[in-house]
């Protein structure tokens, strides 16, 4: 069985396609985000002021994310019965099936030209649960939008710090994707908001 692409060709050949235009027009495209991020100047800035979509697209946008994680339900379900894909046993069963073998069966089948592809909709799907379980831990993570929807990242009024879940998911379905677990790598991301957010009081005169 060939080797998976690595996360920044499965960025490019999934993604890079459908970005603005003037994204694809720089020399360099739109790499992978890091996993986490701290933007200080995003700090207690409200999350519709950060994006820079006018009120109606963000909730266009928004209301995709929404249909993504209920479609990943239903698309999952077979996968981690009993138990829902945002729960902890669900997200464990998740991870159990996302082996090489599968992943390579979806590349296999998927048409990068086709944004419906097997592939590519996994990414999104998982994308937007990995965002929904965040957000659902931790009321001070808010999504800001931005377009295309998949560029939406979480972030964290408290501390700046910035979650692109989608960004996640690409690496989760690439070669050499962590060890951590899905469960893993929330509890590691949780815990790091945590460590911020206390540190952030310490400091405050």
């Amino acid at each position: 069985m060939a080797e998976l692409p690595d996360a920044d060709e499965l960025h490019r050949r999934f993604f890079g396609r459908w970005n603005r235009p003037a994204d694809r027009e720089r020399p360099e495209p739109r790499a992978l985000r890091p996993d986490l991020l701290q933007v200080p100047g995003f700090r207690e800035v409200a999350p519709e002021e950060l994006s820079p979509l006018k009120a109606e697209r963000q909730a266009s946008v928004l209301e995709m994310v929404e249909k993504m994680v209920a479609a990943a339900r239903v698309d999952w379900a077979p996968l981690v019965a009993p138990h829902d894909v945002l729960s902890r046993d669900g997200l464990l069963a998740l991870d159990a099936s996302l082996d090489d073998e599968r992943l390579r069966a979806l590349l296999d089948a998927s048409d990068p030209e086709d944004l419906g592809n097997d592939w590519f909709v996994t990414a999104c799907e998982l994308g937007a649960v990995l965002g929904a379980t965040l957000e659902a831990a931790r009321t001070s993570l808010h999504w800001v939008a931005d377009w295309p929807y998949w560029e939406s990242t979480l972030v964290e009024r408290r501390t700046g710090h910035v979650v692109a879940p989608f960004h996640w998911a690409i690496r989760r379905l690439s070669a050499g994707c962590p060890n951590t677990g899905l469960v893993e790598k929330i509890g590691w991301c949780l815990g790091l908001l945590d460590e911020a957010t206390r540190a952030a009081k310490v400091a405050r005169p």
